[in-house]
């Protein structure tokens, strides 16, 4: 038996015993200070496991599993192959690392591109793309709206008509550009709403050359779709897309707020990736949380995570998140193509607090089934205006009150109101939402999803199971057109196609 398959086989039989309930958890909150090693902080950000439901040798277990990954983790920082169904390696974190050329030549290109699309005078940018292309960077803008210096970024990825049209409805394509995201310029929404973008400023009498620009991996195909070659901001292969925000990918981001405060985005990311690289795992904050999602996922069979900010720009971190985790640990087989009899990726889902409080987290506290919790939250708020009032810190003073109050609830519950506690939450708290405290929170989750595949032995790098959707779409295209390839239509599924087509 290997060593890993014996550690698993421990973890297992530990995860059977009687796992922590309330009176366990109340204990360790209401002690003096919690358990060693279950508190980690890096500079102001803070991120706290002592209400996650473990007790003291199921911690040493997963610290010692946790000593296992650590040769994946040095050969992804390296550039070493980690993909190897595609046979690429994952550089990501190699765009965060100021020491190197291609961190350096990306954010000069980006910041080249986004002088050109500053002196078409335009006011509203259009950034077309979906998943990794769309999802990173409009959380990042929306996040950091305090930070906005150049003209309104605008967001489209679905193929809805409605998306593209009703924004476009408002805006002055003379004063619009469009920046058209696509790692291979082949993606159907995105083309789809491309077309439909140069559409719109044909007809208004305004020619789309020379306003749009695309960010892709295959410059040539972008030039061949009629795209200004001096417009075509070029990103590396390696980089998958829902890790992308870094790149090319980002150059929405940078528009809106600018070359300085990209680049602060970009150290924040470099400072975890420097934690991540060099602290023990006993004081690492991604491997930890790494170590918590697998326990309570694979181990406790709890199928759900709820990912809340207490922060109102961070209303999109859940829905990036989603993808980060779910398109990359989302697999039954391991990446040799065996079985994974544990259960991978958490279903992960979410939005803002304390808007939950009021939705969904009745279900939380009181049903059934168990759902883990990460709370996240900026202990200091940030004003558009520039100046935090006395009032305004005390509501948000009401805001972190609300989110520990939850935390606390969940763990310790309350016998007499119906409340089981025993329910499990991180809490991760930063000074405020800077983009060098963005970065770092981003650049966290990131290596909490790598982690947590090479615990499973994923490959958190590939995506198979996107495609066969969109060949079956083609086809049923095909068919909705000129009625060819009905025959191997499911019937049922046919009634609806032809209803479209009469």
């Amino acid at each position: 038996m290997t060593e890993q398959r014996a550690m698993i086989d421990h973890l297992q039989k530990l995860a059977t015993k009687k796992q922590v309930f309330a009176a366990t958890l109340t204990a360790r909150l209401q002690a003096a200070s919690p358990p060693a090693g279950m508190v980690v902080t890096l500079d102001d950000m803070r991120v706290d496991f002592s209400r996650q439901s473990v007790d003291l040798e199921e911690w040493q277990a997963l610290l010692d599993w946790g000593q296992s990954i650590l040769p994946k983790r040095d050969a992804m920082l390296a550039g070493e192959i980690v993909n190897a169904s595609e046979n690429r390696p994952a550089l990501h974190a190699h765009l965060r690392n100021p020491d190197m050329s291609m961190a350096q030549d990306n954010i000069a290109t980006m910041a080249a591109m986004t002088e050109t699309i500053l002196s078409l005078g335009v006011e509203d940018v259009v950034a077309i793309g979906i998943g990794g292309s769309y999802l990173g960077p409009k959380m990042a803008v929306e996040a950091l709206a305090p930070f906005h210096q150049g003209p309104d970024v605008h967001f489209v990825s679905n193929i809805d008509p409605s998306h593209l049209d009703d924004l476009l409805a408002g805006l002055n394509p003379v004063t619009t550009a469009v920046i058209a995201i696509s790692k291979t310029f082949t993606t159907k929404e995105t083309l789809s709403n491309l077309a439909a973008a140069e559409d719109w400023f044909n007809a208004n009498g305004v020619s789309p050359h020379g306003r749009v620009i695309a960010v892709t991996s295959r410059p040539d195909v972008a030039k061949d779709r009629g795209v200004d070659g001096d417009l075509i901001l070029a990103m590396d292969e390696a980089i998958g897309g829902r890790f992308s925000l870094w790149a090319a990918v980002g150059l929405p981001i940078m528009v809106a707020i600018g070359e300085e405060m990209f680049t602060a985005m970009i150290a924040g990311a470099s400072q975890m990736d420097d934690h991540f690289a060099q602290a023990p795992v006993a004081e690492n904050m991604p491997i930890l949380a790494g170590l918590i999602r697998v326990w309570n996922r694979a181990f406790l069979g709890r199928s759900g995570l709820a990912v809340i900010p207490y922060d109102q720009r961070l209303n999109l971190l859940p829905s990036w998140l989603q993808q980060l985790e779910m398109e990359s640990n989302g697999k039954a087989v391991t990446a040799e193509g065996k079985p994974q009899p544990l259960g991978t990726s958490p279903i992960v889902f979410g939005e803002a607090g304390s808007n939950v409080q009021h939705s969904f987290f009745q279900m939380i506290h009181q049903s059934q089934d168990i759902v883990p919790v990460d709370f996240l939250a900026p202990l200091e708020p940030i004003s558009l205006t520039g100046e935090v009032s006395a009032k305004t810190r005390h509501r948000h003073r009401d805001l972190i009150a609300q989110m520990m109050a939850q935390a606390d609830c969940l763990a310790m519950g309350d016998a007499k109101r119906g409340f089981t506690g025993g329910r499990p939450s991180t809490v991760v708290t930063w000074e405020d939402t800077t983009p060098f405290a963005l970065g770092r929170v981003l650049a966290y989750y990131e290596h909490i999803t790598a982690v947590s595949g090479w615990l499973l032995n994923l490959n958190s790098f590939d995506q198979p199971g996107v495609e066969l959707g969109k060949v079956i779409a083609r086809q049923y295209e095909a068919y909705m057109d000129d009625g060819t390839g009905g025959e191997t239509i499911p019937p049922v599924s046919r009634h609806i196609l032809d209803r479209y087509r009469s």
